[in-house]
């Protein structure tokens, strides 16, 4: 393991330079920035870890911070969810953490500057990432431990959904309708194509008629434009990508008096609105991303890494909670 003395050798500085540098005193001590670059450059290179349980960051004693980078897209109502679950571990954990949000938009990841020099946290957990976000992190040698939610990649720890099981509950409970209509949305991640090539692959190898939609955003307001090119009547389910797709469609039944679930019945993608789900009228059923365990998951890895243990990559399986979206008979299949 690297040392503080090798990255002084390598950058051609002295060890306390390096130590204001990691320390965050460049600007107080007149460290230039050229300077500044070649230390960081040498810790990269080195793989140096900076002992930050000795240094605190200039934080409590007591605690670590966490950095959590969120996209400022769709998915804003999604982090709700995934704070709850994270304060809901910290809360039933031994161990405790401040947790810092960090916006940032998708494909932009590599302009968080904080992720490439010593910054104000212990940690950092990286959602939502892009495949160019991850082509980005691929060459990132990280100063403090990362875990990527639902995303995977090499030599980084993870906590990631199962979508080809996410595909299979869906199929598990419309696998009896011979017609069934797939509104999908622009794919963020490969995971979503993954979900939606999944099911239509069942789909079509159990002899069910698929016919597909295209919502421009994922979001209700693109979902209620589409659905006036939908077929209701020659459908007997609606898979939706997403809840908030669904509500779309659900209100656009609503207003044209098409019943839920006698005239087509709904079923969704839950990863964003789970009291709005339960609430509405009728109520969604969905195959729903476990968020809130997903958030624990990566407080306690976190936890693991800060105890320098080895990456961990971790599934969290999907959960079905059936409503009145669906049928009695599509239920009873289940």
């Amino acid at each position: 393991m690297a040392s503080i003395k090798d990255v002084a050798n390598r950058a051609n500085v002295s060890i306390s330079t390096v130590s204001i540098i990691i320390n965050g005193k460049s600007q107080e001590r007149k460290i230039s920035e050229q300077t500044q670059q070649r230390v960081f450059q040498a810790m990269k290179a080195l793989n140096y870890q900076p002992n930050l349980s000795a240094k605190k960051l200039r934080l409590s004693e007591t605690k670590k911070t966490i950095a959590l980078f969120w996209t400022t897209d769709f998915r804003d109502v999604m982090l709700a969810r995934f704070l709850n679950g994270l304060q809901d571990e910290i809360r039933n954990g031994h161990d405790d953490y401040d947790i810092v949000i960090y916006p940032y938009e998708n494909d932009q990841l590599e302009k968080e500057e904080q992720l490439t020099r010593i910054s104000s946290f212990h940690g950092a957990i990286i959602a939502n990432a892009s495949a160019k976000d991850l082509a980005f992190l691929k060459t990132l040698k990280p100063m403090v431990p990362i875990v990527l939610y639902n995303r995977c990649l090499d030599h980084y720890s993870s906590v990631s959904v199962d979508d080809q099981a996410i595909a299979a509950k869906v199929f598990e409970l419309i696998q009896h309708k011979k017609q069934v209509g797939m509104i999908e949305a622009p794919y963020v991640f490969p995971g979503m194509k993954t979900r939606d090539d999944y099911l239509k692959e069942l789909l079509i190898k159990n002899h069910q008629k698929v016919v597909e939609y295209q919502v421009k955003e994922n979001d209700a307001n693109s979902a209620f434009e589409i659905s006036g090119e939908i077929d209701f009547e020659n459908l007997d389910v609606i898979y939706t990508a997403s809840d908030m797709i669904a509500l779309g469609l659900m209100h656009y039944c609503y207003q044209h008096r098409i019943r839920i679930p006698e005239d087509v019945e709904v079923i969704a993608v839950g990863n964003g609105l789970v009291n709005i789900d339960a609430f509405l009228n009728p109520s969604l059923s969905v195959v729903q991303i476990p968020m809130e365990k997903m958030a624990a998951a990566c407080i306690q890895i976190m936890s693991l890494l800060f105890s320098r243990q080895e990456n961990v990559q971790k599934t969290i399986e999907p959960e079905t909670i059936l409503r009145d979206s669906l049928s009695a008979d599509s239920i009873q299949s289940k």
